[in-house]
């Protein structure tokens, strides 16, 4: 669309992170002395970098309106103290509505910030959703193209989300009524297979860290190929569909893959244990103790 060209990731599945960019040619018309724009260009490449996984913070609205209301009756005692009448047309009432409806508007908010990246090459690597949005002679008309485009992602993406989610509910209350929900027995049986048909997350209703520790993980370490590894990692990516963060069920497998092939990495361990603590907290809901795993698997 509009000559915008995505170069890595899936339209209809967006990860939630995204990297924009753009090549500047120099402008014959250019200030020689350079101009403000000049430190966000590396070799040529203009970049922009957006995360928006983490959901936007929502500030209470009864606290918004009173601190609201405390303003404006601060602003009203002021203006006693000092003499000063409120004009006869002034509606306080009206104006403590009105401020209510604006303070709790929604925004979506825009944390996008410049990407440090000298090459295409090293954009590529990354783990997000790139686009290139073409070449540009200096840099006024690839500001205005690459600052807009995290808006638009961004609203796609929390779209896909909502819709994911109606889509989740639709398939619990499709299990509810046929009561195929699974605890960790029903999963943890003798099989040769890492899960049972029909097992995912959203059937599950036991313990999820213990059905981790005591399945997943000791199962695909024994795994006695390659191959058979990997024909039972897929069952616990398919199991972990809906889980909200998909990184995690990454880290976890790669540090498993390491641990295969040297059982005394203790980087990987570390990693494996952080990674599914951080899913079980995701999974229960605590975000406090998600962000503090996240904060200690970055440190590694």
């Amino acid at each position: 669309m509009l000559g915008i060209e995505q170069r890595k990731g899936n339209d209809k599945h967006l990860c939630g992170r995204m990297i924009a960019y753009a090549r500047i040619l120099p402008s014959p018309d250019a200030d020689k002395s350079g101009t403000p724009f000049d430190d966000m260009v590396k070799n040529g490449i203009f970049a922009l970098e957006g995360d928006f996984r983490q959901a936007p913070v929502v500030s209470n609205r009864k606290a918004l309106n009173r601190a609201m209301d405390d303003r404006i009756d601060n602003l009203i005692e002021t203006m006693r103290e000092e003499g000063v009448d409120l004009p006869d047309d002034i509606d306080v009432d009206s104006l403590r509505e009105r401020l209510h409806e604006l303070s709790n508007m929604e925004v979506i908010p825009i944390p996008a910030r410049i990407g440090n990246f000298n090459s295409e090459e090293a954009i590529l690597k990354e783990d997000a959703d790139i686009y290139y949005v073409g070449e540009f002679i200096g840099m006024n008309q690839a500001h205005f193209c690459l600052t807009t485009l995290p808006i638009y992602y961004q609203a796609r993406y929390r779209e896909q989300a909502k819709v994911e989610e109606m889509a989740l509910l639709n398939e619990m209350l499709s299990q509810f009524e046929s009561g195929q929900f699974m605890d960790n027995d029903d999963i943890q049986k003798e099989t040769e297979e890492l899960f049972p048909d029909g097992a995912s997350l959203t059937t599950f209703v036991g313990d999820l860290n213990n059905l981790l520790n005591s399945r997943v993980v000791p199962f695909l370490l024994s795994c006695e190929t390659d191959a058979d590894y990997e024909a039972q990692v897929k069952l616990f990516y398919n199991f972990m569909k809906s889980y909200p963060e998909q990184r995690d069920i990454k880290l976890i497998d790669g540090a498993i893959q390491a641990l295969r092939k040297q059982s005394d990495n203790q980087g990987a361990r570390k990693l494996l244990e952080l990674g599914c603590k951080k899913i079980n907290a995701v999974y229960n809901e605590d975000t406090k103790t998600a962000e503090e795993i996240n904060q200690e698997i970055a440190a590694i």
